[in-house]
C-alpha cells in the first residue's frame, strides 16, 4: 500500500470521461461477431445519466411510492440508457433505417434485450471512458 504519493484523485475525472462518450460496436448475440452497428454512448457517470436518476427518484417521492415493480425498474433503466445514447449508425430496424432519437433508443432497448444488455455492460465499464 502506498501511503505517501503525489497522486491526485481529481485526475480521475470519471464524469468528464463519461460525458465525452465512447463507441460501442454491437456484437451478434450468439456468434459474438462484430455487426456493422455502432452506438456512441456516454457512461453512467455522465451528468445526463445522473440527472435522469435524480428525476426518477424525485418522481417516485412525489408519487409516494415506496416500492417499484420489476416492470417499472426495467423501464427506468431503459430511460437512463436512452438519455446517454448520443448517436448511432447502421441501425436498421424492422426494415427501416432508425433515426437516433430518445424515443427510438427506448424502443430499441425495450424490444431488443440483447442490445440493451450490451449497452448496459458498455456504459457501466468506466475503463471505456477514462484515458490511461
Amino acid at each position: 500500500m502506498i501511503c505517501e504519493t503525489d497522486f491526485d484523485l481529481a485526475t480521475l475525472d470519471v464524469a468528464a470521461g463519461a460525458e465525452r462518450g465512447a463507441v460501442l460496436t454491437l456484437l451478434h448475440p450468439v456468434s459474438r461477431e462484430q455487426l456493422p452497428v455502432r452506438i456512441w454512448l456516454q457512461g453512467t457517470d455522465a451528468p445526463a445519466y445522473r440527472a435522469v436518476v435524480r428525476r426518477q427518484i424525485d418522481q417516485q417521492i412525489a408519487d409516494g411510492k415506496a416500492d417499484l415493480s420489476a416492470a417499472e425498474l426495467e423501464e427506468r433503466h431503459i430511460q437512463r440508457l436512452a438519455a446517454i445514447t448520443l448517436k448511432w449508425e447502421q441501425v436498421k430496424y424492422r426494415g427501416k433505417n432508425l433515426d437516433c432519437t430518445a424515443g427510438n433508443a427506448e424502443r430499441l432497448y425495450r424490444e431488443q434485450v440483447w442490445v440493451r444488455e450490451q449497452v448496459t455492460r458498455f456504459t457501466e465499464d468506466r475503463s471505456r471512458f477514462l484515458d490511461g
